[in-house]
Parts: C-alpha cells; structure tokens; sequence
C-alpha cells in the first residue's frame, strides 16, 4: 500500500487530453458558458491545476450548489446540480427610531438567457430617504473577450449630525459602465475600465457651501486578484480588490476634483465541509473638503458597483458616520448543521471593529474615532436557491456608544 499510494497520486498529476464535452445536470445553464470558462477549447491537453481552477470558477458562478469535473478516456466529464436562479429578497435593520431604520426589497435573476448574466433591481429606505437601482452584468471568467457590467441608480441620502443644526438630502441619479479586460486563464489577476457619472440635487437646509447642485464625472481602475472560491456553506480562498476613481464635479459655474478609493480583501479559512472563518477588511477614502462626497460607516451591508457586498460595522448608525476615509473588519465564523441535502441551518458568531474619521457639516474632518461590536447569527440556507439566505443577527455596540442591535435579511453579511 505504502508503494501504491505514490503511484495513484502521480498518475492523478499527468495531463489529461479532453477531446469532447460531457455535461451532466445542466438544463438552464447554456453549455456555451462552460465552453467560456475552460481554460481553451477542446480538444486540448489540459494540466490538473487547469482542471481544478475550472472547478473552482464553476463554482464560483454561484449556479450550482455541486459541481464534480472529471477527465478520463477522451472526455472531460462536468456533473453540476443547478439551482434556482430568479430569487426576491427583502433586508431589515432596526434603529433608535424608525425613522432611522432600513428596509430593503429586491428581484435578481442570475442566469439570464442562460449566460450567467445577473440582472436586478432594488429599492430601499435607508439614510431617511429612498434609493433604487437596477444593473447587469456579464459573469468575470470570460478570460479571452471583453465583458460588460451596466447600473443605472438613484440615491437619496439624508444627511443628520448629532452636534449640528443641518438636515438636507442629497439625490443622486447616476450610471456606470464596466468593461473588463480579457487576461490570461493561468492568472489570477483581472482589470476593468469603469467610466460613471451622475446628476447631483439638494432638497433641505443645507449650509450655503453644500447646496452647489451639479454634475460628477469619472473614471474607475479597478484591479482584482481572484483566487477566491464561493461555497454556500464553506467559502475558501483569497479575494484582493482595489477601485481608484478621479474625476470631476461640475455645479454652479464652477468645478472641483472628487476623488476616491475602495480596498477590500476577503479570506475565507475551510476548516472541514461545514465549519469556516470568512474574515473582511475594507478601506476606503475620499479627498476632504465636501461632505456630499463622503462614505458612510453604518450597520447596513454596503454595496461597491462590482465589488458586491462590502459589509460594515453593525450596531453603527446609518445615517451619523459620514467620514473622509475608513478601515474596518469582519470575522465570522460559521458552522452549518444539515436539514436535508440542499437545506442547512448555520449558526454564526461575528465580531466587527474599525476606525473612521467624520466630517462635519462644512466638510470639515474630525479625529479618528473608534467603532466595535459583536454578536451572534441564525441562518436558513436553501442551497438550492442563488444568492438567497434567511438571516437573523443580533448583539451588542460597544463603541463608539453602548447598544444593542437586530438585523433580519435574506442574505450574508459578508
């Protein structure tokens, strides 16, 4: 046995010639999806590592809750169960009032004429005012052509300071165009070029300096290293994204730079088929000077274009944190119990923290101040279902002030 087991893990090791296809379980998923995510078309030779990052992206997708990919005799065997893919959702957070609360409603399909093409909508009732936004995008392993993501958006933001006397909302209707460059299948590097602009409004009593009504427009980089494979129950992997956007506002004759940039980095730990740590780290900062170009820290899992889900600090209010730059982080581990075999409970313990640095109301930026929190989570997952949890989190603020929190919603924080 001692002699075999070298044997079997170096024929394992030799490259595989795929001459044909084989799928297996596919209905919805068109097999040209497939053709996109293999490394080149066959018939080819193709190296384990090939194979396994094919697996990965597969997964990755976030189509199927079980995916196998064998080779052997001339075929390249590819078994998935695919899942439903046309799913609502609906979050919920409370506040100290209910004014200050969130509620949030949403359609997204994620497979759209097969293609892997995610398009959906929302709309929400979050910093006092209403927000809606529809996007689509093209699914990122389509290494050797360009892709496309599209977003059309209005943002209402209201604007509240516990030491000031000022209260406006800022509107916003914008768009943003995301095209992403072909790379090379063997790296996990991908860049995009994402051109955005957007209508700004204000409605309230404002200080004179914020009231310029105008327009913005800019230019995103955006540089992804994706070694990153999604699991419903056990994520793994490393995911490093980096979002530089210049550009420039134009509002009552005259014009100034708004700048920004968003780093995240998210690590996920597979300690066994049901147990895992996903740990978050985001850092995000704007030039000083205009508190209508600020980011805001709060308890609401904040969306970045394409970088999906961001998280935050929960317990934080959402709508008093309005700061110049910010560094935060979120663990979580997570530990799933089967109900069935595509329904699982999962129990969760989560710490977050930070730091950030508010702007006042004339754009003026503050010390840093500290943030922290921590509790625990009930989820419900379906896994047949895409994208779509049901989730309970609640625990305790301890800083910057004392208080406790709940959140329900239909989807992970992180």
């Amino acid at each position: 046995m001692a002699l075999i087991a070298p044997l079997v893990a170096a024929l394992n090791s030799e490259p595989c010639d795929a001459t044909r296809l084989e799928p297996r379980g596919f209905s919805k998923v068109d097999l040209a999806v497939v053709e996109e995510v293999l490394p080149r078309k066959l018939p080819t030779c193709l190296d384990q590592a090939e194979i396994a990052e094919f697996e990965r992206r597969l997964w990755t997708l976030g189509l199927f809750d079980d995916v196998k990919v064998e080779c052997g005799g001339g075929a390249l065997t590819v078994t998935v169960r695919e899942k439903w893919t046309l799913i609502p959702g609906a979050d919920f957070g409370t506040a100290k009032t209910l004014r200050d609360s969130y509620f949030f409603l949403a359609l997204v399909e994620s497979n759209v004429a097969g293609r892997a093409i995610e398009c959906g909508g929302y709309g929400a009732y979050y910093e006092r005012a209403f927000s809606g936004e529809t996007w689509c995008g093209e699914h990122p392993f389509g290494a050797r052509r360009l892709s496309y993501e599209l977003n059309l958006n209005y943002v209402g933001s209201g604007f509240v300071f516990d030491d000031e006397p000022f209260l406006w909302e800022r509107r916003r209707t914008g768009a943003r165009l995301g095209v992403r460059l072909p790379f090379p299948y063997g790296s996990a590097w991908r860049f995009a070029i994402l051109p955005n602009g957007y209508h700004e409004g204000i409605k309230g009593d404002a200080p004179p300096a914020m009231r310029d009504a105008g327009w913005f427009g800019g230019i995103g980089l955006r540089a992804v290293y994706d070694g990153y494979e999604w699991h419903d129950l056990v994520p793994r992997g490393f995911r490093f994204g980096i979002e530089v956007t210049p550009g420039v506002y134009f509002g009552d004759g005259e014009q100034h730079g708004r700048h920004s940039v968003t780093a995240q980095t998210l690590t996920a730990f597979r300690f066994s088929q049901r147990t895992g740590l996903v740990t978050n780290v985001v850092g995000e900062a704007v030039n000083a000077g205009d508190v209508n170009h600020s980011f805001l820290l709060g308890s609401i899992s904040a969306w970045r274009g394409s970088f999906g889900t961001v998280g935050g600090v929960r317990g934080l209010p959402d709508n008093r944190n309005r700061n110049q730059t910010h560094l935060f982080s979120n663990v979580e581990l997570r530990h799933s119990i089967g109900i069935t075999s595509r329904l699982f409970i999962q129990g969760a313990a989560f710490a977050d923290g930070g730091v950030y640095r508010r702007m006042n109301s004339a754009g003026q930026v503050l010390s840093f101040e500290p943030a922290l929190s921590g509790g625990v989570g009930l989820r419900v997952l379906p896994t047949f279902l895409a994208w779509a949890i049901f989730r309970i989190d609640g625990g305790r603020l301890f800083l910057p002030e004392e208080a406790w929190f709940f959140q329900l919603a239909f989807s992970q924080y992180l």
